[in-house]
């Protein structure tokens, strides 16, 4: 957090202007910046007038207009920001007017900031128009000063801004609880599997401020919410939360509150909040409103110009594109990019045209203009495939498949987020607004009808009818098969016979596939089948070009073909708990780079030729209870970044261990077998682990900035020279008896 004090002069010094422009593009890393406006206006500094003016003049002398240009844009970025005000000002409504002696002011502002200082900020856009009131509106309906426990849904239209206000809600008031935490995207990253486990899982993660909860089922992991929650007052927010199946769930988390707590739901329409009320007498809902004709043309001109204003010759034709929009921000947004750098009347005027002749409702099409405008076919292809296949996967993931195409997504990744088609959230994950996705379902749906099917989602019997009534099955290059709703659980290895170019497969809930596989699979990239029946890989399958093989929670017994996968960059076993052995062959998988056995119960050992594998930069095998060791060459992994081995039985890590120059992360949480660490080591966690000491050599990591050793109860002593870590700065409490 920054806290900027600007006094008259401010503006004389270029060294405080190249300050505040660095402070500013670190507040869009989602750092705070608070601002303390000493006996100024923020007036001034938005217009540049007065001493700001002035001294602005004076440094074109000596500076360049690029320069100058920066700071003019900080100033007014810093002056419609929230802060501390020790003057009136009639034009600046967002500050908190400071009175009495400056050591009393000084003292107020520190106790007002500490406290936001040390916790979770969500990253908001830096333009937003109207989330201020939408917050204190919130905040009312809450009814904040209560005591009890209260809901509350927030609805509205895709893209209407409700993520935005619960965000800005959340960093606005969340330091006022003991407890908070906001789960972005429950729907998206809680499918597959059992969901109602899974948004437990992420609750109690968020909550803990632990990488993993560790907790078997649903009712486990609600008696651990019970311990977190009946003590401590909660905020807890659930994003894009729509299913009416979770109301009964969402009630059962309300009475574990104590007094105080809240619960924010955000949802398209008032379903979900209205199945509460009849559990919970104390349940409210926050339509979002559309905005307003003034600030959707501040937002729209914010996106095409990079100001709050439209020149003169664009504001005929920008209020149009503005009502056009109807005060959705997510059109105005994606309106205000395409047109974002056109200089040309004519395109603008064309651009409306074609607008005008959409139906004004049909937000789809707005939303369509910007894949219409792709330059390239694949980037595209990439779209479709994300919306078809990898909403919610890691990007690394798919961007080894999409490398192993040709469809190269170092360039067409960028592109699509540029326009607003396509989010990277904090975990690495692809994301996407629901409307752009149903966007792109849309134009899927149209391939087929219109043209060669190139993906393909089936579900119940039409896995075993739709394939044979389809023409020119040689183009499809993606397929789904959901048979969640079928009674015939089953599907025929003669479907992909007539699929010579798939590229893409997932099979949901289908437990077996029946007949021979002859040439099926020569192009198949990337394959998710969670609980596949298979002990072992088909003999017949060829898999030649597979990239990313996800098969968590499958029967495998032994992968003996997976030196056949020569193309191999993901293996994903998570929860094969009939997993016995890794095969000697696997250092064969020389583009190996993500290895998961997670929860691979009965797992005893990892292959010596494991340690063959130089590429490899991730390995988690973290829950394998009954693996004792680690191969002693494990230090010959040289592209080994992330290590987790936590509640593992290992008892000992191989000296070896500190040849591993590019590892950045060891997890050993709950390796409560583990007595001691060797000599030479890098960055380590140790959360719950059985360690008695640290070696001496441990204070020569100059460089460590966190140190983590929760609940480590064993640990008694830690190395006198411990001191000579300057840089550590994030200290972890230790619940042991050190001395």
């Amino acid at each position: 957090m920054f806290v900027v004090v600007i006094s008259e002069n401010y503006a004389r010094s270029s060294w405080c202007l190249d300050e505040l422009v660095e402070i500013l593009s670190s507040k869009r890393k989602r750092n705070q910046v608070v601002p303390v406006f000493y006996y100024v206006n923020p007036s001034d500094l938005r217009h540049h007038k007065g001493s700001f003016g002035v001294a602005l003049e004076k440094h074109k002398k000596r500076h360049s207009a690029n320069r100058i240009e920066k700071w003019k844009l900080a100033l007014a970025e810093i002056a419609d920001l929230s802060g501390y005000h020790l003057e009136d000002a009639e034009d600046f409504v967002f500050s908190i007017k400071m009175n009495g002696s400056e050591a009393d002011i000084v003292r107020n502002i520190v106790e007002n900031v500490l406290p936001q200082a040390s916790r979770k900020v969500l990253h908001l856009d830096t333009c937003l128009f109207g989330i201020d009131l939408a917050v204190e509106e919130i905040y009312q309906q809450l009814s904040m000063e209560s005591n009890d426990v209260r809901a509350l849904g927030i609805c509205g239209l895709g893209g209407v801004g409700k993520t935005t206000a619960a965000k800005a809600f959340y960093n606005k008031y969340s330091h006022k609880f003991d407890v908070s935490c906001f789960l972005e995207n429950v729907k998206q990253n809680s499918q597959g599997g059992s969901p109602l486990f899974h948004l437990l899982q992420q609750l109690l993660t968020e909550l803990l401020r632990a990488k993993d909860s560790k907790v078997r089922d649903v009712e486990s992991a609600l008696r651990k919410l019970r311990e977190i929650l009946s003590s401590k007052k909660a905020l807890v927010v659930l994003d894009d939360l729509d299913q009416s199946s979770y109301s009964e769930f969402l009630v059962r988390i309300c009475k574990l509150f104590s007094d105080g707590s809240r619960m924010i739901i955000t949802a398209r329409d008032l379903n979900l909040p209205n199945q509460l009320k009849v559990e919970l007498s104390k349940v409210n809902t926050y339509m979002v409103r559309h905005l307003n004709e003034i600030n959707s043309l501040e937002l729209f001109s914010y996106h095409a110009f990079k100001k709050s204003k439209p020149p003169g010759k664009y504001l005929a034709l920008s209020e149009s594109f503005v009502t056009y929009a109807g005060g959705l921000p997510l059109a105005l947004k994606m309106l205000g990019s395409s047109l974002c750098g056109r200089t040309n009347m004519s395109f603008w005027k064309a651009k409306f045209q074609k607008l005008e002749k959409m139906p004004m409702n049909d937000i789809q099409k707005i939303l369509q203009m910007s894949y219409d405008e792709l330059e390239d076919d694949t980037e595209k292809a990439i779209f479709l495939d994300i919306v078809f296949f990898f909403v919610g996967k890691n990007i690394d993931e798919a961007v080894d498949v999409f490398k192993s195409c040709d469809l190269f997504p170092e360039a067409g990744i960028p592109i699509l987020i540029e326009r607003c088609l396509l989010t990277i959230d904090r975990n690495n994950r692809f994301q996407m607004h629901n409307l752009i996705q149903d966007m792109g379902r849309n134009i899927i749906f149209e391939e087929s009808k219109h043209g060669p099917c190139r993906r393909l989602y089936l579900n119940q019997e039409e896995a075993c009818q739709a394939l044979p009534n389809l023409g020119e099955m040689d183009k499809i290059e993606g397929l789904i098969i959901d048979l969640t709703m079928s009674t015939n659980k089953y599907c025929n290895a003669e479907i992909f016979e007539r699929l010579p170019n798939l590229r893409l497969l997932k099979l949901v809930d289908v437990h077996g596939i029946k007949g021979n596989f002859k040439t099926s699979f020569r192009e198949l990239r990337c394959i998710s089948w969670h609980g596949c029946p298979w002990m072992h890989l088909p003999s017949a399958i060829h898999l030649q070009k597979l990239v990313f093989l996800d098969m968590p929670f499958s029967r495998f017994e032994t992968l003996w073909k997976i030196a056949e996968l020569p193309s191999l960059h993901h293996l994903n076993l998570d929860g094969c708990i009939h997993l016995k052995e890794l095969p000697e062959s696997i250092g064969h998988l020389t583009k190996l780079d993500h290895l998961n056995v997670n929860d691979c119960v009965t797992l005893k050992r990892l292959p010596k030729p494991i340690t063959q594998l130089a590429t490899l930069s991730f390995l988690d095998m973290s829950g394998c209870r009954n693996l004792k060791l680690l191969p002693q060459q494990l230090g010959d992994m040289k592209g080994l970044q992330r290590l987790d081995a936590s509640c593992t039985a290992i008892e000992q890590l191989p000296d070896s261990i500190a040849h591993l120059k590019k590892l950045v992360h060891l997890d050993l949480s709950g390796c409560e077998k583990l007595r001691k660490l060797p000599e030479q080591f890098g960055n380590m966690e140790a959360y719950g682990s059985g360690l008695e000491q640290l070696p001496d050599s441990f204070s020569d990591l100059l460089n460590l900035v966190s140190l983590h050793l929760f609940n480590c109860s064993q640990l008694k002593r830690l190395p006198e020279q411990l001191g000579k870590m300057q840089c550590l700065s994030s200290w972890g409490r230790c619940i042991s008896y050190i001395n």
